[in-house]
This record gives C-alpha cells, sequence and structure tokens, in this order.
C-alpha cells in the first residue's frame, strides 16, 4: 500500500514538472519569436526554409519537457535530446532542468559533453549567430546552474545519509534495549532458579535421607517398604525440580557471578543506598531494610497489619521482600528527599504491596540500569501476580498482588 502512494505520488509529481516546464518553453519560444520580429532577426518576410524553421519552433518546444520523463533512466540522453530541442525551439528552460539533474548525479564528463554540445546546437541552430562574448556568457550561465545541481545533490546525499544512520542508531538502540529487557528477565529467573534450590532441594534431600533412615531403622517390611516409597518419590521429586530449573536456564547464559551482581543494583551497595540484605527471608525482614533506609537519611512510614506474614509460601515471601526492596530503592533514586510509605496486606487470598512517596526535590540520582522492575515483573509473573507503577495521588507508586496459594509457572 505505501509503496503504491509513493509511485502514484512520484507519477503525479513528474506529470506536473512536464506540464508546467512543457508550458514554460511554448511562451518562451513565442516570446523570442516576438522579440526577434522587433530586433529583425525573424524577418516580417521570410523565405519558405525560415517560415518553416520559426513556425516548428513553438511546436518543438515542448518536447523536452516530455522528455524529462526519463530523466531517472537516461540522464545524459535525456539531456543531450533536451540541448538541441532548446536550441531548435528558441527555449531552453527543459535543458537548465536536465542540465541540472545530470550533475546532481556527479556525472561531470557527461556534464561537460552536454554543456559543449548546448553551445554547438545553439551556435549552429539558434536564431541569431553566437559570437565569442555571447558563448562565455552562456558556458559561464551553465557552468553556474551546473554547479548549483551539483551542490543540491551533495546536500540531499548527506542528508540522506544522516537520517540513515539516525535510524540505523535507533534501531540499534531498541535492539540494545530489547536485549537488556531479557537480560533482566533472564536474571530473574535465575535469581528465582537459586531461591528455588536453596528452599525446596534442600528439604527435599531432608525428607529423601529420613526416609532413608526410616527405610533401615523400619521395623517390619510395611514400614521399610513405605519408607522407601518415600524416598524414591523424593528422590523423583528433586529431578524433577532440576527440570524445572533447567527451563529457568534454559537461555544458555552463565548464572549470576558473585553475591549482588545483579543487574539493577539490588545486592550490592551502590552510591548512597544501604547495602541490601543478602539472599532476604522476606516480610520479617522488611522492618530490618526500612530501618536501613531510615538511618541512610530516607523517610519511611511502615505500619504493616498484624498477621500479614503467616502461613506465607516461601516464594511469595521472597517475592514481597523484593517488591519493598525495589520501591524503596527507587524512592532513594529518583526522590531522595521524599517520604515514602510501605504498606503491606491480605485481602481475599491475595497480598497486596504498595510503596507510594510525595514528591521529592531534585538531586544527584543514583546510577541505575533501569532493568530492576522489568525483572520484578517477571518474577510476579511467574507467581501469577501483577507490578503496576507510576504516578499516584501524591507523587509515585509503586503496587502489587501476589495470590498467596498460587503456583509457579514455569
Amino acid at each position: 500500500m505505501t509503496t503504491q502512494k509513493s509511485a502514484g505520488s512520484s507519477r503525479r509529481r513528474t506529470a506536473m514538472l512536464v506540464l508546467s516546464i512543457a508550458v514554460a518553453d511554448v511562451l518562451l519560444s513565442l516570446m523570442a519569436l516576438g522579440l526577434g520580429l522587433e530586433d529583425g532577426s525573424v524577418p516580417a518576410v521570410p523565405s519558405a526554409a525560415e517560415l518553416l524553421r520559426f513556425a516548428a519552433a513553438p511546436l518543438l518546444a515542448p518536447l523536452g519537457a516530455v522528455a524529462l520523463i526519463w530523466r531517472h533512466r537516461f540522464p545524459a540522453t535525456v539531456a543531450a535530446a533536451a540541448a538541441v530541442l532548446g536550441a531548435l525551439s528558441l527555449s531552453g528552460l527543459a535543458f537548465f532542468v536536465a542540465l541540472y539533474l545530470l550533475a546532481w548525479r556527479r556525472l561531470w564528463a557527461r556534464v561537460a559533453a552536454v554543456i559543449a554540445l548546448g553551445l554547438a546546437a545553439e551556435a549552429l541552430l539558434g536564431m541569431q549567430p553566437l559570437g565569442w562574448d555571447v558563448a562565455l556568457l552562456m558556458a559561464a550561465f551553465l557552468a553556474a546552474v551546473a554547479g548549483w545541481g551539483a551542490y543540491r545533490g551533495q546536500r540531499a546525499r548527506a542528508l540522506a545519509e544522516n537520517v540513515a544512520m539516525l535510524r540505523e542508531r535507533a534501531e540499534q538502540a531498541q535492539s540494545s534495549r530489547a536485549a537488556d529487557l531479557e537480560r533482566a528477565q533472564l536474571f530473574e529467573r535465575q535469581r528465582i532458579a537459586r531461591e528455588m534450590h536453596d528452599t525446596l532441594a534442600h528439604r527435599m534431600s531432608l525428607v529423601a535421607l529420613q526416609a532413608s533412615a526410616l527405610q533401615l531403622a523400619a521395623p517390619d517390611t510395611e514400614t521399610s517398604t513405605a519408607a522407601r516409597g518415600i524416598r524414591e518419590t523424593a528422590h523423583a521429586a528433586l529431578r524433577e525440580l532440576r527440570d524445572v530449573l533447567g527451563v529457568l536456564h534454559e537461555d544458555g547464559t552463565r548464572g549470576p557471578g558473585p553475591e549482588g551482581a545483579w543487574p539493577d543494583g539490588v545486592g550490592r551497595g551502590a552510591a548512597g543506598t544501604p547495602a541490601a540484605l543478602s539472599a532476604p527471608g522476606g516480610i520479617k525482614q522488611i522492618p530490618a531494610l526500612v530501618e536501613q533506609w531510615r538511618e541512610a537519611g530516607l523517610t519511611v512510614h511502615y505500619e504493616p497489619e498484624p498477621l500479614v506474614a503467616e502461613d506465607l509460601p516461601e516464594t511469595v515471601n521472597r517475592a514481597a521482600f523484593r517488591v519493598i526492596q525495589e520501591g524503596l530503592t527507587n524512592v532513594a533514586r529518583h526522590a531522595p528527599q521524599a517520604q515514602a510509605w510501605v504498606k503491606l496486606a491480605r485481602r481475599d487470598g491475595e497480598l497486596l504491596l504498595a510503596v507510594s512517596n510525595s514528591p521529592g526535590t531534585a538531586g544527584p540520582a543514583v546510577p541505575g540500569s533501569g532493568l530492576g522492575l522489568a525483572g520484578l515483573a517477571e518474577r510476579l509473573g511467574l507467581l501469577g501476580g501483577a507490578l503496576e507503577h507510576g504516578p499516584g495521588p501524591a507523587g509515585f507508586e509503586l503496587s502489587a498482588r501476589i495470590p498467596v496459594n498460587g503456583q509457579v509457572r514455569a
């Protein structure tokens, strides 16, 4: 559709160009004949040959403009034909346009040949003999037309190169941003995989070990068989857990390096911020996190609801800590002088969390990659929850909801 519109627009421009130049050349030809009658260069009683010559001039004038239809495919041929037709028709506007376009393309040898052809055609076919002074003046004018065409062509090419370079940079920036977001999601998946390994694998290994001990110390065959079944089931669960962790790492990238080397700055002490708690245990560590930020100079209001952390799955507990951690980090980074409010509540089987802040005074922001929210959204999405952030009633708000009994989606 876009290509068809572009082709239609190009045809309309060509038609307007040909029509306008054809009309102008006809008028110039008639004007030249009128001036020739006044100064005697066109005889009042011409011979048969002269009559044919001067009568044909206005009829030949539009042909140079028509030749411009093929100006892109045959620029030198069109310019040569327009030079000869301009001399025959006592006009030459189409010739000037064709010469301009030829110089626009930087075809210098052909430009010189066409200028020479135009001078020769005017000397042989013009209304009056071409003297040296007029020839030099005409050559200078044609050279100026060619020079202007070359200059405009160079400007157009430079502009096209700049546009192409900017477009390439924009595409590279977009690709880089998409890659950064993907890396943030992969890092968050790797973090989740590590936490699953630290909790579930450890507990299942204990179950398998205790089942083995029970199998060896069983007082009867029935108990020994049941213990063996428990042990084998635990081993199967560990293998399935390893498969799930493999799905979370199937991008093939290396996992995180040393503790704290995460792209969103969490887990490492950024300049002007307190060091994040390593291996967060969940909501019970939030008061310690809040106290750290208060000691760093951030005003934080936190009054959790009673029993909000009771009977929460470990994954939900840790995800809740990460939401509050990310929210307070962003407040300190973007509004260091603001007041922050941390809220946790449980409603209808969901854990609701929010970190809001009042507008803060502008100041030097703590550097960050801007990918923490992307990774956090990925984590909550795997738990069946959702993350929202944006302007709130009093400033900025980061809110999340996590199903308490949700299941992790691989």
